[in-house]
C-alpha cells in the first residue's frame, strides 16, 4: 500500500511543478519579466502552501481519515486547474480595462498588479500544501511501525515527481497543448489522483490520533518522548524554518549564477529548477533509513546541516569550472536538433553538479526534523508544522535573496551569506544542553562546526568570479576565455539580470551585455564630435535606423514610447527630432538604465533632454496604467529566447498595445533573423498581422529586420526628409550621406504582399509560445531566417517581383551596411558604372572583372565553351551591373547579348534563358511565362539552364502574374523537388500560398500551355 501511495504523491508532485511552472508563465505576461514572475510564484506558492500545512497541521490528529481529505483537496486543485485560464483572461482583462486606470500610475497601480496575481495562484497554494500533511498522516496510519522510513518516503517521492513534472512541463506538453492544455493536463492528474487515494481511503482505518499511527514504533520511548523538550521542539522549528532559507537563497543565487552560463532562456530556468528539486530528491531517499527517532538523530541534523553550508560554498569553485565544461560541450555536441538534446543532457549535468550536493543535504532536513517532532506531545501536527514553518521559510528565503542579499552583497557573497545560516543553525544545535547530555563530549563536538565554518570562509575569499568570464556568453560563443583581457567598464547583478558593459577591443567601441548575452554596441565614432563620414558600424545601423524609419511613417509625431533602453541610442536618435514633446523609454531593469550611462554622450539626450523619462515597469501594465495615446512606439526587447521576452512578440500583446496608439499611429516591431528561422519570424509576423491592418519589413542591418504597422487601412509612405531635422542630420554626420534610394532599398515585403501566408494559423500567442519554445533550440543549431533577406535582397527577389518593384538603378558608389544585399549590389553596379573601384572589396573586384569579360566576349565571334556557363555568366553580369534595381531591364546588356546570339547558333533553351531574364528584370511578366515553356521541360530532364530555385520562383510569378494558375501550379511542385531552400524556408511558403489563393483547378496541362503559345 505503501508504495501505491508513492506512486500517487509521485504524480502529485508531477502536477504540483506543473502548476509552478505554468503559473510562472502566466503571471509573466502580467507582471512583466520572468525573474519577477519566478519570484512572484515562489513566493505565493510557498506562502499558500505554508498556510494550507499550518492549517492542517493543527488538526490532523483530530481527522478520522487523512486519505479521504487528501483525495478531497486534490479533487479542488485539479477542478480549479480547469478554470484557471478562463480565471486569468477575466480577471487580467479586468485590471486593464478598469481597475489600472482607475489607479493610475504609482506605487498603488504596482501593488495592485502583485496582489491581483498572488491571489489568481493563492487557493491553488493552500490546498497544495494541505497535500504533504494529510498524505503524510494518512501514510503513517497504514505503516505506522516505520514511520522515519515513510516520512522519508514521502519527502523523496513528492519531489521526485516535482522535478520530473517541470521537465515535463517546459519540454513537452507546453509544445503539444500549449499552456491551457498544460494545465487541463495536470488538473487531470489531480483529477486521477484523487481517485486513487479515494479508493485507497476505503480501505484504511478512520481511528484518528497519534497513538494509533504510532503504537507499533519502538523509537516512540517514554525517554524518546521526554527528549523532545518544548524548548528543542521550538529549535526544531527554528532549524527547519532556517534552513529553507538558506535553501532559497542557493536557489536564487545559483539560477542566476547558472543563466551565466547555460544562458537566461526558458528552458534553462526549467533545468536549474529541476535540479534543484532531484537534489531534495535523492536526499530525502538517502536518509530514509537514518529517520528514525533514535539518540543519533540530532546529531545527524547538526552533521547534515553544517555540510550542506559547506557544501554550498564548495559550489564556487565548481560554478566558475562551469564556464569550461559548457565550452567543452558546446564543442562536443553537433549544432543539429540532435545534438541540441545532447546539450541540453549536459547543461543538466551541470546544474547538478553545481546544486546537488548541497541540496541533498537540504532534502534530508525535513525527514529527520519531522520524525524527531512526531516523537513528542504534539504527534502528526508536527506534521503540518513542519512543513508549514519551512515554506514559510522559504518565503522569507525568495525576499531576502531577491530583494536584499543579491543587491547588496552579489551573489558570491550572497551563497556565503546562506551557508553562514545552515553552519549558525549546526552551532546552535551542537550547544544545546541535551545533546551534549546524550552522547557528545565537549572537546570533540566543535571540531565538524569548525571545519565547516573555516572551510566555508576559506573557499568564499579564495573563489575569484573572473568577470571577463562571467560576461563571456560562453553559451552562445562556445568560449570562456578570450585571448585578451576584456576590460569591464560596467558590472552589475540587476533584479532580472547580470549586466554589463565590456570595451571592445578591435575597435575600442562598447558593447553592452545581458546574462552575457550581447543587446547592443557602438563604435568610438559615437563618442567623439562628428569627423570623417563612415558606413555604420557595430550594431549602430539597428539602433539608429529602427528609430528613422518608424519616424519616416508618422513624420508628426509628438508623443513616442520606446520598449526597452538597451544602450540607449534609439531613444536618442529619436530626440533628435524637434517636433517630439515628449518620450518615454519603458525598462523593466534598473541596472540596464544605470549600465547605458556608460555610452554617454552618444546617447546624451536620453539622459538631459527634458522631453524624455524613464519607465521602470512592464510595457503591458504601464500602458494600462496610463492610459496614455502614442504616436509612434517602438518595441526593441532583448532577443526572444531570453526567458520572458516572447511575450512582446505576441498577438495578445499586440492587441493590447494598439489600443494606446493614437490616430494615424505607428507601431514598429524589431527582431532579429540570426539565431532564429523563417518559420518562428512568421509566427511573429503573423501575430502582428492579426491585429494590424497594414504593415511592411524593413532591413535594418544584415541580420535585423523592422516591423512598421499601422491602425489605419493603409501605411503611410515613408517621409525621408526627417533625415534632415537638425538633431537628426547632426547625428548622421558621422554617418555616410543617406539617400532615399538607400531607404527604399531596405524595403523588404509589404503587408498585401505577405497576406496570403500570413492570414493562416500559427500565430505567436502567449498560451502558444511558438517563438520562446523554439528560440533557443534555433539559436543553438545556428539557424538563421535567411528566407527573409532573400525576399528582397536576391536579384530577383521574390517580393520584388510579387509586388512588381520598380527601383533604379543606383548611383552611389558606397554602402550604408556591410552584409545587406540590395545595398551591396547598389554599391557594386555603381562602382562598374562609374569605373570607380576605389577601396572595392576583393569580391568586388572579381565580380568587376568577370562583368567586363562577359562583355568582351559579346562582341566577340567566338562562340563559348559551354553554353550553361555562358548562360550563368551572362546571368552572373546582368546582376552585377542591375545596381541594385529592379522592375528595369540593362538594355545595353541585353542589345549586346542579342546581337552575339544572332551571329551564334545556340540551342533553344540559350535564347529562352535570356529572354527569361529580360522578361523578369523589366517586369514582362508574358516574356518571362513564355520562356519558362522550353527552361522548364528541359529541367524536368534534369537539364538545368538556370538555377532552381530562380527557374522555379520567377516562371511561377510569371504564370500567376498572366493568369495560367493551372500551371503555376505544376512548376511550384515539379520544381519544388529541386529547390536548394530549407524546408521552412519563408519563400518557398510565400510562393505556394500565392498559388493557394489564386485557387487553381486540380488538373494542369504543362504540354497544352506549350501547344497553346507556339
Amino acid at each position: 500500500m505503501l508504495t501505491l501511495l508513492s506512486v500517487i504523491f509521485i504524480l502529485s508532485g508531477a502536477a504540483g511543478l506543473v502548476y509552478e511552472s505554468i503559473w510562472t508563465r502566466y503571471l509573466g505576461l502580467f507582471v512583466g519579466h520572468s525573474a519577477y514572475a519566478q519570484v512572484l510564484v515562489l513566493t505565493i506558492f510557498l506562502g499558500g502552501m505554508s498556510i494550507g500545512a499550518l492549517t492542517i497541521g493543527r488538526r490532523a490528529e483530530r481527522v478520522r481519515n487523512p486519505l479521504l481529505w487528501y483525495a478531497i483537496v486534490e479533487l479542488a486543485v485539479g477542478v480549479i486547474g480547469l478554470v484557471f485560464h478562463d480565471v486569468f483572461l477575466w480577471t487580467t482583462h479586468a485590471a486593464y480595462d478598469t481597475i489600472f486606470p482607475a489607479l493610475g500610475p504609482g506605487p498603488i497601480h504596482s501593488v495592485a498588479k502583485w496582489v491581483i496575481a498572488g491571489l489568481l495562484i493563492l487557493p491553488q497554494s493552500v490546498l497544495l500544501g494541505a497535500t504533504f500533511p494529510l498524505m503524510t498522516a494518512g501514510a503513517l496510519r497504514i505503516a505506522h511501525s516505520r514511520a522515519g522510513r515513510t516520512i522519508a518516503l514521502l519527502y523523496f517521492a513528492n519531489s521526485l515527481g516535482a522535478a520530473i513534472g517541470v521537465l515535463l512541463a517546459g519540454f513537452a506538453l507546453i509544445q503539444w497543448v500549449g499552456l491551457p492544455g498544460t494545465l487541463l493536463t495536470a488538473a487531470m492528474v489531480n483529477i486521477v489522483v484523487a481517485a486513487a487515494a479515494f479508493l485507497v481511503s476505503r480501505r484504511t482505518s478512520t481511528t484518528s490520533g497519534v497513538e494509533l499511527a504510532l503504537a507499533n514504533d519502538d523509537a516512540r520511548t517514554s525517554e524518546a518522548k521526554e527528549l523532545i523538550t518544548p524548548a528543542l521542539h521550538r529549535l526544531l522549528l527554528a532549524v527547519s524554518f532556517g534552513t529553507a532559507v538558506s535553501s532559497f537563497v542557493y536557489e536564487i543565487g545559483w539560477i542566476r549564477m547558472l543563466s551565466l552560463v547555460l544562458g537566461s532562456a526558458t528552458h534553462s530556468f526549467e533545468l536549474m529548477l529541476s535540479a534543484f528539486i532531484f537534489g531534495l530528491a535523492v536526499g530525502s531517499f538517502m536518509v530514509r533509513r537514518r529517520s528514525s527517532g533514535d539518540d543519533k538523530a540530532l546529531r545527524r541534523l547538526a552533521y547534515v546541516q553544517l555540510a550542506m553550508g559547506a557544501l554550498a560554498v564548495a559550489t564556487l569553485p565548481v560554478y566558475a569550472q562551469s564556464f569550461d565544461w559548457m565550452a567543452d560541450f558546446m564543442a562536443a555536441f553537433a549544432k543539429t536538433p540532435a545534438g541540441y538534446v545532447g546539450f541540453s543532457v549536459a547543461r543538466y549535468a551541470i546544474c547538478l553538479a553545481v546544486m546537488l550536493p548541497a541540496t541533498i543535504c537540504a532534502g534530508m532536513t525535513l525527514p529527520l526534523i519531522t520524525r524527531l517532532l512526531m516523537q513528542g506531545e504534539r504527534g502528526e501536527r508536527a506534521l503540518g508544522q513542519v512543513y508549514g514553518v519551512n515554506t514559510l521559510g522559504s518565503i522569507i528565503g525568495v525576499a531576502l535573496a531577491a530583494l536584499i542579499l543579491l543587491p547588496l552583497l552579489g551573489l558570491k557573497w550572497m551563497i556565503v551569506a546562506g551557508a553562514a545560516i545552515d553552519i549558525a543553525l549546526g552551532f546552535r544545535l551542537l550547544a544545546s544542553e541535551r545533546l551534549e547530555s546524550i552522547t557528545w563530549r565537549g572537546r570533540t563536538r566543535w571540531a565538524p562546526a569548525l571545519a565547516a565554518a573555516a572551510l566555508a570562509l576559506i573557499i568564499g575569499v579564495a573563489t575569484h568570479f573572473d568577470r571577463g568570464v562571467l560576461t563571456s556568453g560562453v553559451f552562445r560563443y562556445g568560449t570562456a576565455h578570450s585571448a585578451q583581457k576584456p576590460e569591464i567598464t560596467y558590472f552589475a547583478d540587476g533584479r532580472t539580470a547580470t549586466v554589463s558593459v565590456r570595451r571592445i577591443h578591435a575597435s575600442n567601441g562598447l558593447s553592452l551585455a545581458t546574462n552575457g548575452k550581447p543587446d547592443g554596441s557602438l563604435g568610438p565614432e559615437w563618442f567623439v564630435p562628428p569627423a570623417t563620414r563612415t558606413p555604420f558600424t557595430h550594431d549602430a545601423s539597428t539602433q539608429v535606423l529602427m528609430p528613422l524609419v518608424a519616424l519616416a511613417h508618422v513624420p508628426q509625431a509628438c508623443v513616442v514610447a520606446v520598449i526597452g533602453q538597451g544602450t540607449g541610442m534609439s531613444s536618442n536618435t529619436l530626440l533628435g527630432d524637434d517636433r517630439l514633446t515628449r518620450l518615454v523609454t519603458i525598462e523593466i531593469e534598473p541596472r540596464m538604465i544605470s549600465a547605458s550611462r556608460q555610452f554617454y554622450p552618444a546617447n546624451k539626450r536620453v539622459f538631459d533632454d527634458p522631453r524624455a523619462t524613464f519607465a521602470l515597469d512592464d510595457a503591458r501594465s504601464y500602458f494600462a496604467a496610463q492610459r496614455e495615446r502614442y504616436d509612434l512606439i517602438l518595441s526593441v526587447p532583448s532577443n526572444p529566447w531570453v526567458a520572458g521576452v516572447s511575450g512582446l512578440f505576441t498577438t495578445e500583446f499586440y492587441a493590447h498595445v494598439r489600443r494606446f496608439m493614437a490616430p494615424h499611429g505607428i507601431f514598429a516591431q524589431w527582431i532579429h533573423l540570426s539565431e532564429t528561422n523563417d518559420g518562428l519570424v512568421l509566427s511573429v509576423i503573423r501575430a502582428l498581422a492579426e491585429n494590424f491592418p497594414d504593415y511592411a519589413l524593413y532591413t535594418v542591418a544584415n541580420k535585423d529586420i523592422l516591423i512598421v504597422a499601422t491602425n489605419d487601412a493603409k501605411l503611410p509612405a515613408p517621409d525621408w526628409s526627417i533625415l534632415q531635422r537638425p538633431g537628426i542630420a547632426s547625428d548622421l554626420k558621422r554617418i555616410l550621406p543617406i539617400t532615399p534610394e538607400m531607404l527604399d532599398a531596405l524595403h523588404i515585403i509589404d503587408a498585401k504582399t505577405f497576406a496570403p501566408l500570413a492570414r493562416s494559423s500559427g500565430a505567436n500567442s502567449d498560451f502558444y509560445p511558438i517563438l520562446d519554445l523554439g528560440a533557443e533550440r534555433s539559436r543553438y543549431v545556428k539557424e538563421g531566417a535567411m528566407g527573409f533577406v532573400g525576399l528582397s535582397g536576391d536579384r530577383f527577389g521574390l517580393a520584388t517581383l510579387l509586388e512588381s518593384r520598380r527601383v533604379a538603378p543606383s548611383q552611389a558608389t558606397y554602402s550604408l551596411l556591410f552584409g545587406v544585399p540590395r545595398l551591396d549590389a547598389m554599391e557594386l553596379g555603381a562602382r562598374v558604372a562609374r569605373g570607380d573601384f576605389a577601396g572595392a572589396t576583393g569580391p568586388q573586384l572579381g565580380a568587376a572583372e568577370r562583368a567586363r569579360l562577359v562583355r568582351l566576349l559579346l562582341a566577340s565571334d567566338k562562340p563559348p565553351v559551354d553554353w550553361h556557363v555562358w548562360v550563368d555568366a551572362v546571368r552572373e553580369a546582368e546582376e552585377t551591373r542591375a545596381a541594385g534595381s529592379t522592375g528595369i531591364a540593362d538594355t545595353a546588356l541585353f542589345g549586346e547579348v542579342a546581337r552575339y546570339l544572332a551571329r551564334q547558333n545556340p540551342p533553344a533553351e540559350v535564347r529562352a534563358a535570356v529572354a527569361f531574364l529580360h522578361g523578369l528584370s523589366g517586369h514582362d511578366f508574358n516574356e518571362s511565362a513564355d520562356a519558362s515553356i522550353p527552361l522548364v521541360t528541359a529541367a524536368l530532364r534534369g537539364d538545368f539552364w538556370l538555377p532552381a530555385d530562380l527557374l522555379r520562383d520567377g516562371a511561377v510569378v510569371s504564370l500567376l502574374r498572366i493568369g495560367d494558375v493551372t500551371n503555376a501550379r505544376f512548376v511550384l511542385d515539379k520544381l519544388g523537388r529541386a529547390t536548394t531552400y530549407r524546408p521552412n524556408d519563408i519563400r518557398g511558403q510565400l510562393l505556394a500560398a500565392w498559388v493557394n489563393k489564386a485557387a487553381a483547378p486540380t488538373a494542369h496541362a504543362y504540354g497544352a500551355l506549350s501547344e497553346r503559345r507556339e
